[in-house]
């Protein structure tokens, strides 16, 4: 009654409740007998799972009774709780713990599906459709050929492949059998691709039939230990394995059900990548609870069969894998897969298509949004688009230029048990995380050291918690549920302890680190600050700063190198920048580089690195600053930049016309940071 009575007073706010938002949720308990018993149902089953739902439904109950008695001493924000509660709890939770609680896969849903409709539209990749019929006999394929090959349940598959068909009908036959997937960037090359195969231990590679993708799978192959590699379509090289004849002996019919029956919900299912502080790609454990999770977690988005959802982003990342894919198959809905994006053609690909919702990261929308305007920019039957990453000048022109009604911003992370989805159109905001929402994610914001990037601690030795509207770093609480679901990474066990902040509250109490900051308003919104630690996102893709390092510092021409992310104006995300220090400049004060030592920085980034890693931006510096545990100090170096007013040094940039690096000049910095120059 405690913490109901502290949510009816809003905590004494002053500010003034919407009175339309009101009467509208009061109309609807008031009025709604259908609503009325869902609300009943979810009331019910709230109580039935856990004290702190118990408390939760009660909470609701005293709020509506207010709303529809005309109580005006509760704070506003709580009709946004609302409205978050009555859509997210009641489409995505509930359902969701129901699956989880009777060991419903996804793939349990796919099959549903295929019974229901089998001649429903599940794919369309550029000029080729396929039915959920098609789609499910191509997946029976690979899951015979899984079994044929000696595969079993619990067993790895490394998967290399491309925006292609081949890519859903792999993910879909392996989960029909029980195998694990390993979904690896294509992009990568040398050291991080024998890394991120052999960290997690597959008993064979299915490579992509596409020659670009196979050939840096070829250059590594005496390195991987004898794993045998598989391929789709033709191969040049003699030691891979040929695919497509085993498919074409395999049947199309359904797999039993019995190879899945032992599969927990704490089993893993794949393994996505995420960079981190130890520089090389590491291989997050998705266990199937979480597949579950994110196969209900556009249900607030109202998503039926009748929607057609359009990803260029790749399957490698869970946004596209999980969010996506899953939820089509759950709900019949249909997926326009693109290979590669382009802005020029979005529209007119949603157009052709009858695209209803569109997946995107800020990059994809911002490249739309520099297209020149044209009377067709809003002819098109989108009704939300659903991401991350979107700045507030481009959600207003795709809301006002290209007339999309909803945006759903969101935030997730790969490895954390933790999700947030803003459903209130809010511009900028990711999500909410009020005094009643925390009881459904324990967690809170707490202020944290922009040099060290560590958490700031009172004379207690406690956390020190962030206020409203000032930046907090996102800790979550550690109960004995995300114990299971945040497994941490394979092969980097102590990675897993390095996550984890103690006495953060209370002395003895535990929290993950999600690594991410965010702001907050007098609502409660939350809009995303900085991510910290040693990685950075740029177009699309997180950054290892210690990776792209340790490729640098193997020229003998440098003695060290600090890498870092720096701001380009209307550009999302950070463009990687790299201070070394060169061998020569410990005897001489002379800062700049050679066209000799630019060529040698040029190339072993080219055939080291994926194209989004390379630093844009090259600086040298004498010496470096330290911190007291003897780490890099950044915090100068980043807010500096590449501004050559701030540094003393010259400053190259990446020319990515020429494929090379070159001195910037003010008038060069002026273009990059107008636009007319495109890093």
């Amino acid at each position: 009654m405690k913490t109901i009575r502290r949510v009816l007073q809003g905590f004494h706010s002053s500010n003034q409740v919407n009175r339309s938002e009101i009467d509208s949720i009061k109309s609807t308990v008031g009025v709604d007998k259908t609503l009325k018993k869902k609300y009943v149902s979810f009331y019910t089953c709230m109580y039935q799972k856990s004290t702190m739902w118990t408390v939760i439904a009660g909470a609701i109950t005293g709020l509506f009774g207010a709303s529809y008695l005309g109580i005006k001493f509760w704070a506003p924000w709580v009709v946004y709780d609302l409205k978050y509660i009555w859509t997210v709890m009641i489409s995505s939770v509930l359902p969701m713990l129901s699956d989880i609680k009777k060991r419903k896969l996804p793939i349990d849903r796919f099959q549903e599906t295929v019974k229901r409709d089998p001649q429903k539209t599940m794919l369309i990749v550029e000029k080729s459709s396929f039915s959920y019929g098609e789609g499910n006999a191509r997946a029976n394929k690979i899951a015979h050929s899984a079994l044929s090959l000696g595969l079993k349940r619990g067993d790895v598959v490394a998967i290399i492949l491309a925006n292609e068909p081949d890519f859903i009908w792999t993910i879909l036959g392996l989960q029909k059998v029980g195998v694990q997937m390993a979904f690896i960037n294509f992009n990568l090359r040398n050291e991080s691709l024998v890394h991120v195969i052999k960290v997690a231990e597959p008993k064979m590679i299915f490579v992509s039939r596409e020659k670009d993708i196979q050939n840096p799978v070829s250059d590594i192959k005496n390195e991987l230990a004898g794993i045998p590699i598989y391929h789709f379509g033709e191969a040049d090289d003699p030691d891979f394995k040929p695919l497509d004849g085993v498919i074409e002996e395999s049947s199309d019919q359904d797999v039993s059900e019995e190879f899945r029956k032992e599969i927990k919900m704490i089993d893993n299912c794949c393994y996505v990548y995420t960079s981190g502080t130890t520089g090389l790609p590491k291989a997050a454990y998705i266990p199937y609870e979480k597949v579950v999770k994110a196969s209900w977690a556009l249900a607030a988005l109202n998503i039926s069969k009748d929607d057609i959802i359009y990803t260029s982003l790749p399957l490698y990342h869970s946004a596209a894998s999980l969010l996506t894919v899953e939820n089509v198959i759950r709900t019949g809905a249909t997926v326009v897969l693109k290979k590669k994006f382009s802005a020029s053609q979005f529209i007119r690909d949603c157009r052709d298509h009858r695209v209803t919702v569109v997946h995107y990261v800020g990059e994809i929308l911002r490249y739309v949004a520099a297209t020149p305007p044209s009377s067709s920019d809003s002819d098109h039957c989108i009704r939300c688009a659903f991401g991350n990453g979107l700045r507030r000048d481009v959600w207003k022109i795709m809301s006002d230029r290209f007339k999309i009604p909803h945006i759903y911003e969101f935030y997730a992370a790969t490895e954390m048990p933790v999700g947030m989805v803003n459903i209130s159109n809010k511009l900028g905001a990711v999500g909410r995380m009020s005094p009643l929402l925390k009881m459904t994610l324990p967690s809170e914001f707490v202020l944290y050291d922009q040099a060290t990037e560590d958490v700031v601690r009172n004379k207690d030795g406690l956390c020190v918690l962030a206020p409203l509207d000032t930046p907090g770093l996102l800790l979550l609480k550690l109960n004995e549920r995300r114990r299971m679901t945040f497994e941490g990474y394979k092969g980097k066990e102590s990675e897993r302890k390095k996550k984890l902040v103690h006495d953060v509250i209370v002395p003895g109490d535990c929290y993950i680190n999600t690594g991410d900051a965010f702001t907050r308003d007098k609502d409660y919104f939350v809009y995303f600050a900085d991510r910290l630690g040693d990685t950075f996102r740029w177009k699309g893709e997180n950054v290892s700063t210690t990776e792209v390092a340790n490729i640098l510092v193997e020229l003998d021409i440098l003695t060290d190198a600090c890498v870092y992310g720096v701001e380009i104006p209307d550009n999302e995300g950070k463009a990687g920048m790299a201070a070394v220090s060169l061998k020569h400049s410990l005897k001489t004060d002379d800062l700049s580089l050679t066209q000799e030592q630019i060529k040698a920085i040029a190339q072993i980034s080219e055939k080291h690195l994926p194209s989004y890693a390379r630093p844009r931006f090259l600086r040298v510096v004498k010496e470096f600053e330290y911190t007291s545990t003897f780490k890099q100090s950044k915090l100068r170096l980043k807010q500096e930049g590449y501004d050559l007013n701030k540094v003393a040094s010259p400053v190259y940039y990446l020319n990515c016309k020429e494929n090379t690096y070159k001195e910037m000049t003010p008038e060069i910095e002026k273009q990059i940071n107008s636009g007319v120059i495109k890093m």
